[in-house]
């Protein structure tokens, strides 16, 4: 399954926005499937983006699925990053002009750079 960071910025909008400190094993998203979801919360988790109680596998490590909570720190910060609508626009161009796939690395460079220079230009 292809990572989907349109997904990955729903889930984590959806986390911060989330009153309750209950978990919520599949948040609903428009358009995306039980399935996809639940394997970008394991990819959050394991990104450090979300902090979640891990289900592990009984003759593995391998975790199966994840039981989400809220947001990390880092979470926090990625989402400031992208939370804008203009800037992820231009994340989401770049992602796409590069034929839909990034590291999360390069995302999260581009995603610094360009919420600085909505910063400098405001």
């Amino acid at each position: 399954m292809k990572r989907d960071f349109e997904l990955i910025r729903k889930l984590l909008i959806f986390f911060e926005e989330k009153q309750s400190a209950k978990h919520i094993e599949v948040p609903p998203v428009d358009g995306y499937d039980e399935r996809t979801i639940k394997y970008h919360l394991v990819l959050l988790h394991e990104a450090g983006l979300l902090r979640c109680e891990p289900v592990r596998s009984t003759t593995s490590d391998r975790v199966i699925y994840v039981i989400p909570f809220d947001l990390t720190w880092d979470g926090h910060e990625f989402l400031d990053k992208v939370r804008n609508d203009s800037v992820w626009r231009r994340i989401r161009d770049v992602i796409t002009s590069k034929g839909g796939a990034l590291a999360f690395s390069v995302v999260n460079q581009l995603a610094t750079r360009f919420a600085l220079e909505m910063v400098q230009h405001a």
